[in-house]
């Protein structure tokens, strides 16, 4: 290698190194921005409190310090420990099955097209309907507790699922289905190695959104039947007027929000790195 090569090269390799650790630096200051932002919100919520509660008392508004001694209480005695589990089974079974009904049955009628024409009036009028309108039809049918709450759950969540991942997979890149057919891509391989990779952000984006229904699903179904879990503790504690008891209740219910769409998030990160590789295996075939 020629001394004109060999600085041309060093000289590039500099260039990607300097690039690189200034992306870095920028990424870590995107992240400190953020965070220093949600110390800042977090004040300015805690201070609201505090002038709302000097202005219009316990009543309207507790004290943050009552909240906090309130929920450490709470989870002292165990009462937000057991409400939680409770919570967390209906929570968890009704998304399970609106994410796997949701999903298979999206799967279907996107890859089916005449299928998809011909259900789609009546998926449409169903996501339609309040699902406050099906609450006395299950309570006939499934009674009062876990299985009447699941469903429930399962009604509110799973068409926002079934919908997004019906046109995700509806709307899948044309030309990489094109070319898998002329290669004799079967039915299967075309769902699983081009149609579903490329229908993951839209899979994903409602499952976000079917998580969170399904947090609210399961409050509602908590309050309007057998009143336990989380649920149970709104009501109990709004019944008393104890509004300390109330937020301590609903921070509970925030953070476990946050938590649930946080996971879907490093999720989603993780299964679109699958995605681009498995779209490139498919290229590449």
């Amino acid at each position: 290698m020629t001394p004109k090569l060999e600085s041309d090269a060093a000289a590039s390799s500099y260039a990607a190194e300097a690039s690189a650790r200034s992306k870095h630096r920028a990424r870590l200051k995107a992240r400190g921005v953020v965070w220093a932002s949600w110390v800042i919100i977090a004040i300015l919520l805690v201070v609201g409190m505090h002038v709302l509660n000097a202005a219009a008392g316990n009543l309207v508004m507790p004290r943050p310090a009552a909240v906090l001694q309130q929920a450490m209480v709470m989870w002292g005695d165990g009462t937000i420990p057991h409400a939680l589990g409770e919570s967390l089974t209906v929570l968890g079974l009704g998304f399970l099955l609106a994410s796997t009904t949701g999903i298979l049955v999206g799967i279907i009628l996107g890859g089916f097209p005449f299928l998809g024409r011909v259900l789609d009036p009546f998926v449409n009028a169903m996501n339609s309907t309040p699902g406050a309108a099906f609450i006395p039809l299950i309570i006939v049918w499934f009674g009062l507790y876990t299985e009447a709450k699941v469903v429930l759950v399962w009604n509110a969540a799973v068409f926002p699922i079934l919908i997004n991942t019906t046109a995700g997979i509806a709307n899948a890149n044309r030309e990489l289905t094109e070319m898998a057919q002329s290669f004799g891509a079967g039915r299967r391989v075309l769902f699983w190695q081009v149609m579903v990779p490329d229908a993951l952000p839209s899979i994903l984006s409602g499952l976000r959104i079917g998580a969170a229904i399904s947090i609210v699903g399961t409050v509602i179904a908590e309050l309007t039947m057998a009143q336990s879990g989380l649920g149970g503790l709104l009501v109990a504690a709004g019944n008393r007027f104890q509004m300390d008891r109330y937020f301590a209740v609903v921070i509970v219910l925030m953070v476990l929000g946050t938590l649930i769409t946080g996971a879907l998030r490093v999720a989603e990160r993780r299964l679109a790195r699958w995605r681009f590789s498995s779209q490139a295996d498919g290229r590449s075939e």
